[in-house]
């Protein structure tokens, strides 16, 4: 399933800083159902790879489905669930 990762800007509340940005993810277990729990499957630019623990959500307003993850490391990915065009 294609997924777009989100970038995820917290500037305007925190200092910036260096931190590795997720390149690919893969969801397990991903469902069309708002508040779903799922697995998923990150590696960041830097080479490291993280699991991280996911819930499915769906926008009230466009409908756009997406799965949002964070692990206790603090490492977080939002991803949009893009629906294959063929």
């Amino acid at each position: 399933m294609p997924f777009v990762i989100q970038e995820l800007n917290w500037y305007k509340r925190r200092k910036p800083n260096a931190e590795s940005k997720p390149v690919d993810v893969e969801v397990e277990d991903f469902k069309l159902e708002k508040n779903h729990f799922c697995k998923i499957h990150v590696i960041f630019d830097d080479g490291g790879r993280a699991t991280l623990q996911g819930r499915v959500t769906q926008n009230p307003v466009t409908g756009a489905w997406s799965v949002n993850g964070i692990n206790a490391k603090g490492q977080s990915v939002s991803a949009l669930y893009v629906e294959d065009a063929s």
